[in-house]
């Protein structure tokens, strides 16, 4: 099923957070509900609470983005302050039938610019290890391969960043 590119981004709002909620629980569910070690399969559920609290954890020089289509949200980003120089690239989830439409990269591409814009000299990310077609994403818009930050953070996921 085609569908066309109806959607838009725009900052989050705080009647957002229970959408949004449920569009990461439902892609972490699709990823790992079978995963055989329960620290990845419910890691996302005790981790949410920077969506219910977005006003003020994305309020000092960090952005939240949500993706819209048919008034309802289909993709989440952020990036939130790490120090004066660096920040992270966080949240980034679209729903199954927007993937390959441009979606996550827009949304990539919203936070890159704030982040140029905020004065930032670096985006860090991680990512699942499973997470392959997000992986070639990153790569593709030139975030390069780091080392952990994380103690054994490398057992589960991969750890990029940008210099902006």
């Amino acid at each position: 099923m085609r569908l066309e590119s109806n959607w838009i981004i725009r900052p989050f709002r705080p009647d957002d957070a229970p959408a949004v909620r449920r569009l990461i629980e439902a892609v972490w569910h699709e990823h790992f509900h079978g995963h055989p070690d329960s620290f990845v399969r419910d890691f996302i559920y005790s981790r949410l609470s920077d969506v219910d609290n977005a006003e003020t954890m994305y309020a000092d020089r960090a952005l939240f983005l949500c993706a819209i289509a048919e008034s309802a949200i289909i993709g989440t980003g952020a990036v939130k302050r790490l120090d004066d120089r660096e920040c992270e690239m966080v949240r980034m989830f679209v729903a199954p039938i927007y993937r390959g439409r441009g979606v996550a990269r827009a949304i990539a591409d919203g936070l890159i610019s704030f982040a140029r814009s905020a004065g930032y000299d670096r985006i860090r990310l991680s990512s699942n290890n499973a997470l392959t077609a997000s992986h070639r994403l990153y790569e593709r818009m030139g975030f390069q391969p780091t080392a952990p930050w994380d103690p054994d953070g490398e057992t589960y996921s991969r750890y990029y960043a940008l210099r902006i």
